[in-house]
């Protein structure tokens, strides 16, 4: 078989030959059991920490968590944040006091594993928009990229986001010129976390037309470091923010309609991971993050240590050590799955995604 690398697409492989019978059993009693999603009764707002209360901070922090059998949210941890640290622990004590009605499998409560929500911290400003000093500071790390001036630049960035009072809306453009600082670094796992940062809710903070620009590359990026799934959400993002027929939308389509095709192929999909710190790629926290595609997968070539393997699925959490060349199946009604592989930051493996049979 040829190893692919590097495409993607949230689509299953086809059945096929002897296993087509199995599939559908597996369909079949997947159809049948009756899965109701858990439901949110009770969801207290986070307390603003003073400190940041006083001086006007904003912030956003994405935390996610599962539901147990009883509604209660249980193994919380932060996905990723923008604005000050003391926020992420408000955010965590407030998801401590949520409440839900749990979700049902066949009218039996059940675990939800698989769960993300970001919590703003927001305050009306009396000068909407971003400050006299925040543009200057701004411009400044413009021009200095523009003069190659890296070093320079990322100095005044760090300062401007440690330092400054910065609303969500002078948050989401510092990240967005962070960009175009790692796109000239050439950092890939770096661009895409300031991606992530620059476009998180939707776009909600900064304005449409960057946005749009800035979806666009982070579909490009996901795709080349072979995040499967979450391409996927964001070309479909990108369709919902402009349409159809949008230039944008048009000029990725054919690479993901060939992506659809690699995805259902028989060939190996191969993707070269590397374990990082919080601050290195997004969604990580010492560990690698991938939302398979497919429900067999193996690692191989691994040059480090990997400690564990977490798996948060819509039915079910798992965790176990992670061995070499041995092959992970994610039965079908455990839904699907955010996958988290544990280790000494810099070990580097390979992801081998299985075709069907």
């Amino acid at each position: 078989m040829r190893s692919l690398t590097l495409i993607a697409l949230a689509l299953a492989a086809a059945p096929a030959g002897a296993g087509e019978s199995r599939e559908t059993l597996d369909t079949i009693v997947e159809s049948a059991r009756q899965i109701v999603p858990a439901k949110q009764i009770e969801r207290n707002p986070p307390r603003y920490p003073k400190s940041e209360l006083r001086k006007y901070t904003q912030a956003w922090v994405n935390v996610a968590y599962c539901i147990d059998e009883t509604g209660t949210p249980q193994n919380i941890s932060v996905v990723d944040s923008v604005g000050r640290s003391r926020f992420e622990r408000a955010a965590i004590d407030a998801v401590k006091t949520w409440k839900f009605e749990p979700a049902l499998i066949d009218g039996k409560p059940s675990w939800q594993s698989r769960n993300q929500s970001t919590i703003t911290f927001a305050i009306e400003r009396s000068n909407e928009g971003a400050s006299r000093q925040f543009i200057k500071g701004f411009r400044k790390i413009g021009t200095l990229i523009d003069q190659d001036k890296l070093e320079e630049a990322d100095k005044l960035f760090w300062r401007i986001y440690e330092t400054y009072d910065l609303s969500l809306y002078e948050l989401a453009k510092l990240w967005a010129q962070r960009v175009r600082y790692e796109g000239k670094i050439g950092d890939m796992h770096r661009l895409d976390l300031a991606l992530h940062r620059a476009t998180a809710s939707k776009g909600q903070w900064i304005d449409k037309e960057s946005y749009v620009r800035l979806l666009k590359l982070r579909v490009q990026v996901e795709l080349q470091l072979g995040k499967y799934r979450e391409a996927a959400r964001s070309f479909r993002e990108l369709k919902a923010a402009t349409a159809e027929d949008a230039e944008e939308v048009v000029a990725l389509q054919p690479a993901m309609d060939r992506l659809k095709e690699m995805v259902l192929g028989d060939d190996i999909l191969k993707v070269p991971a590397v374990v990082k710190t919080r601050d290195e790629c997004y969604y990580c926290n010492d560990s690698w993050h991938f939302s398979p595609v497919r429900p067999d997968f193996t690692f191989a070539n691994i040059s480090g240590t990997l400690k564990s393997i977490e798996m948060r699925c819509d039915h079910k959490r798992f965790e176990s050590a992670v061995t070499e060349l041995v092959e992970w199946h994610i039965p079908k009604d455990w839904g699907s799955c955010n996958v988290h592989v544990y280790g000494e930051p810099g070990t580097t493996f390979d992801l081998l995604m299985l075709p069907a049979g």
